[in-house]
Formats: structure tokens, sequence, C-alpha cells
């Protein structure tokens, strides 16, 4: 694959926010959003806290008073308003997930709210991590990834816990990573895709055949694929960006870093990327209005794999870094909210990244002479070039 060096701007405004809620500031937090104008944060006491626009924090307990006992995934299915959570024990190798819906409207109006407990069988007498899980808009299906392999389906009236029924879709020797639902223009056929550390695959969940598609014998990691709104798989491996279709493979992006984590905004893709010492770099957000992207080769601050991550907004449609940057002690989580980009960091910090308007970016490529590139721009923008 051809290695070539992507442009670089500064396209993005960089705040860090103070005076945040306490909520932000407790150790192993877990941070979730999806749409429904609300960001959602999990903390290691077992609490949830909800925070709304104007960073106004309700707060519930969501799991059990056994000590060890905490969420460790979330996923806010806004079409309707639930959250599911996902409880282990993570002191004990032979804690069972227990996985609960909770309604958010009502969450936000009362408390003593009571979820509804998905039942569901372990695929094995062992019990294993829950790695991964997905849901369709209705919620008449969950999949379940687990760290032994297995992928789950549950489909039936899941949210009040009535006719489910569940099947074992694949056995995979090795851990489950990844798990995405989509479905076509008439909601009729449902497809689930699955990504292993090995291989990416392509389940029908319409109707009772199992047998996966393979898309790849090739997998990646946690966090590190998406469904984008043309209903395709995106993949973040260390060597570039892939697409898939139901039918396989389609195009890559050459982006040559190693993936922790990706997510989606409008058309960027936001990447968090390991940051070695020796590789590094760092932002002057001082100026906001810099055009161009400052290496301080001069910092004395010293990053590695486990405590730093590079952040990067890649504008895939105009083959830009439309922004980089270091998130000191690693990216906890990436809420889209707002019209806006919010990173949690590993250091208890929280910034909000806001995309500069269209003229504030024209006016840079033009400073900078480069006129193909800001007419290309204005075009994907639809900006109007005869003013």
């Amino acid at each position: 694959m051809a290695s070539f060096q992507l442009r670089q701007f500064h396209f993005f405004k960089r705040e860090s926010l103070e005076d945040l809620p306490e909520a932000f500031k407790q150790p192993e937090l877990l941070l979730c959003s999806n749409g429904g104008d609300l960001i959602f944060i999990a903390d290691s006491d077992g609490s949830i806290h909800i925070v709304n626009r104007s960073f106004i924090v309700r707060s519930f307990v969501a799991t059990s008073d056994v000590p060890g006992t905490r969420i460790t995934q979330m996923l806010h299915i806004h079409e309707t308003r639930t959250l599911l959570t996902i409880e282990e024990n993570v002191s004990t190798a032979s804690s069972r997930p227990i996985i609960k819906l909770w309604p958010v409207d009502k969450l936000l109006r009362q408390t003593d709210v009571q979820p509804v407990t998905v039942k569901y069988q372990q695929p094995t007498s062992t019990p294993h991590p829950l790695t991964a899980v997905a849901a369709t808009p209705s919620i008449s299906q969950i999949a379940l990834g687990f760290a032994g392999g297995h992928i789950v389906l549950i489909r039936g009236n899941i949210a009040k816990s009535k006719s489910t029924k569940q099947r074992t879709l694949h056995v995979a020797p090795e851990p489950v990573t990844n798990l995405h639902f989509i479905s076509d223009d008439t909601g009729t056929s449902t497809t689930l895709f699955a990504t292993t550390t090995a291989q990416t695959l392509a389940f029908d969940t319409s109707g009772s055949k199992s047998d996966p598609s393979i898309l790849e014998e090739r997998g990646c990691g946690i966090g590190c694929s998406l469904v984008n709104d043309d209903n395709e798989l995106i993949v973040a491996r260390d060597e570039a960006i892939y697409v898939y279709t139901t039918e396989g493979r389609g195009p890559c992006f050459a982006f040559d870093a190693p993936k922790v984590l990706i997510r989606r905004f409008r058309h960027y893709l936001l990447l968090a990327t390991a940051a070695p010492s020796s590789m590094a770099p760092t932002m002057d957000h001082s100026k906001d209005d810099d055009d161009d992207i400052h290496l301080d080769s001069t910092d004395s601050r010293v990053y590695s794999y486990n405590d730093a991550t590079t952040f990067t907004i890649l504008d895939t449609k105009n083959k830009l870094v439309a922004y980089t940057g270091v998130i000191a002690g690693g990216v906890r989580g990436v809420a889209i909210e707002w019209g806006s980009v919010f990173v949690l960091g590993g250091h208890g910090t929280l910034d909000h990244f806001s995309e500069k308007d269209l003229l504030e970016k024209l006016d840079i490529l033009y400073r900078q002479n480069l006129y193909p590139l800001a007419v290309k721009m204005a075009q994907n923008g639809n900006y109007d070039l005869a003013s």
C-alpha cells in the first residue's frame, strides 16, 4: 500500500473545559452518547450520571452493592430513549454479565426507576467477559459478543422481557471485538456485522440462517469499527481504514498509526492512536486562529503508549487532517452531542472540539495559496463559488 503524507490543518477549535461537575473527575470513567441530546457517564462505583447541554447532572445507582461490581459497557439507543448497560463483577473471573435496559425519560423525571433485566443463557459453562454488544433501534434484537469467541443473538419482545429466543450465531477461536446492526430501507432485512481479533464477518439475522459471510480473514481491536450512514462497516487497522459492505471489502484509506478507537462526526472520522514518546506531538492552543499545526520539539513532557493518545480528526472527503493533538492520559471516551465533539482524557480533562465555519477554513487555504483545495472544499460544502 502506498504511503503518503496528508495535509494537516487546524480546522477545529479545541477548548479545555474548566469547573466540570464532580462526575467527570472520578477515576476509571466510561462515557457514551448517541444523538439523544445527553451524555452518559458510568463511574467505578456503579453509578451512572446523565449530563444535559447545560452540564446539569442527574445520577443514579445502576449496579448491585456487591464489591467489584461496575458498569463495563453502555449503549444509548436514542430511537427508543433506552440506555443499555452491562454489569459485571471485575474482581472475579466467574462473573456472569447482567444486561439491563433503562428508560431514559423516566430516569430524568423520577427516582427509584426499575430497569428491565434481559434474560439470556451463558453460551458456555465457564463465564467469559462480554466484550461487545449491539441492539437494533426497536430492541427486537440484541447481539452479545464474548471473549471466549461466542456471538449470541437474542430476539423477541426484549424490552418487555417476554417471548425471547436465543441462539448462538458463531463460535470463533478468538475474542469478539465489535458488533453492529444495520437494516435495509424497508426494515425487513437486518444484518449483523461482527469483528474478532482475526476476522470480519456478516450475519443475516432476519431469518433462521446463521452461517456467516466472511468478509475478510482479518479483524480489529475493540472500539476500532463503526457503521456509517450508508450502512457500510468502517474498520480501523494500524496501516489503514477499510470500508466493507455485506458483499465484501470496498475501498481503503491509508493512515498508518496504531489505532485505539474510531468514531464518526458528520463526514469526519475521529481517531485515537497510540502516541509513543518518540512521536507524540504537542499543540499550541494559545492561538485558535493559527492556520497550521505546531509540533514543539522542545517539549519536555514524555508520553508513552499507556499515558498519551494522539487524537486526529480525519476529513476523508477532502483527503486531509482537520485536527491533530495529544490527549494526555489517553482517551477514556468520545461523545458527539450538541453539534460538537467532547473527548474525556485519562487525567480527568474534558476537551471540547468545535468545527470552524467554511469561510474560516477557506481563508486559511487562501492564505496558503491552496486554491484547488479551497475550490474542492467549497464545492463539497455546497458553497456558492460565484460569491
